[in-house]
């Protein structure tokens, strides 16, 4: 039987965009291209890949905690002509493209590096006072380069002995290049229309140099089915990137939740996958995942804004390869969605309730946020393999 070759293409996500909507994870990555026409799962010293990854979601339902908020989608946004009530729900659009570069170092020690961009649209309702009562839809949008990452990925097995399977250990370095301060024309109650700072949720970069940590693996499970997982986790020491959401609050023990939060991020993912048809070149796979951003750090301080929560999603995904080409596509589907408690969120209840005696009388404080019911990831690659490599198809 034929090697099933794995090549796992770092896809960091910019970090906005991989788990969906008002929660602001970015692209970080997680796809698992696969390819039977090479001799290895590895990029063998010397070879190089390039490649793109299209991203694509829309959040538009509202949680808070595990609760969907129905309501959000046909109350509190006006009435049409046709005397139906609107809805009021955030929506957010999202584009985003990845360039991938890796370089085989030698034949255990991987090179890779993201280039992404990315196009943000937030659409969302304005209650307008004067000079006219009116309520209206707007949008607000956010382009341009996202935060790059680096990595170095290391095989702790050599894949000349490994081919029923291998550990990938990586470590990578997040930048600061995507605008995290993006403004544009809103407008406001008073009929006017100002330049203000645009939402955490569509900015292309969270303003922090983070590092990760990252691991990845497969072993063959039974017959020609193979199994994979992989694990992420984005550290982001600086507490805030100084950008203020509203203005400071005077509220003692509130001041510093206004600024916007530079967080952590992880990502894990788990699944099998096999090849059909006699050729080999049509691989399937199936697999769970799960993404967020935490509501505390694990390094830095955690006085700033963010919207902190998971998304659970089966991953069925196809790929497509001959030569040196690979084309995959991967829809998540998200069955869970969680907007968990913030660390404001915990600050602001804490005040509320101290010096409140009757148990009946305690409140909980947790904001909502949107989320996309799945995203679409589309990819293509490109080996360029060494002379004499002996990879050469």
């Amino acid at each position: 039987m034929k090697k099933i070759v794995i090549f796992f293409l770092l896809v960091f996500i910019g970090l906005k965009s991989f788990s969906q909507g008002c929660v602001a994870v970015r692209q970080m990555g997680g796809t698992c291209n696969i390819n039977n026409q090479t001799q290895s799962y590895h990029l063998a010293k010397g070879d190089f890949q390039v490649g793109v990854n299209y991203r694509y979601f829309h959040s538009w339902r509202h949680f808070v905690g595990t609760e969907e908020q129905p309501h959000r989608q046909h109350t509190r946004g006006g009435f049409g002509k046709d005397g139906i009530e609107r809805g009021n729900a955030v929506n957010i659009y999202s584009h985003a493209v990845d360039f991938n570069f890796s370089y085989g170092l030698t034949d255990r020690i991987q090179l890779n590096a993201t280039l992404p961009w990315v196009h943000n649209e937030r659409s969302q309702v304005m209650a307008q006072k004067t000079p006219t009562v009116d309520t209206f839809r707007y949008s607000v949008f956010a382009r341009g380069l996202a935060d790059m990452r680096f990595g170095i990925y290391y095989w702790t097995i050599d894949p000349a002995k490994a081919t029923n399977g291998n550990l990938m250990i990586g470590l990578g370095l997040k930048l600061k290049t995507g605008d995290f301060s993006a403004m544009g024309n809103s407008p406001q109650t008073d009929g006017k229309v100002k330049n203000v700072v645009m939402d955490q949720a569509i900015q292309p970069g969270d303003g922090g140099i983070g590092f990760s940590v990252e691991l990845q693996g497969f072993t063959k499970l039974y017959k020609g089915i193979t199994g994979f997982a992989n694990a992420f986790y984005l550290f982001s020491p600086q507490q805030s990137n100084g950008v203020y959401k509203s203005a400071p609050s005077a509220t003692p023990g509130l001041a510093g939740y206004e600024l916007y939060a530079s967080p952590d991020q992880y990502f894990i993912r788990a699944g099998g996958m096999t090849s059909i048809g006699k050729a080999k070149r049509v691989t399937t796979s199936l697999a769970l995942r799960m993404e967020g951003i935490p509501a505390y750090d694990v390094l830095g301080g955690q006085v700033a804004y963010r919207r902190p929560g998971y998304v659970i999603a089966i991953e069925s995904g196809i790929s497509y390869a001959t030569g040196q080409h690979n084309i995959s596509l991967f829809v998540p589907y998200n069955f869970i969605k969680n907007r968990i408690q913030s660390a404001a969120d915990i600050a602001n209840q804490n005040i509320r309730n101290s010096g409140v005696t009757d148990p009946a009388k305690l409140v909980r404080v947790q904001g909502d946020a949107a989320f996309a019911d799945y995203s679409i990831s589309l990819g293509y690659t490109y080996r360029f393999v060494k002379k004499g490599s002996k990879h050469t198809m």
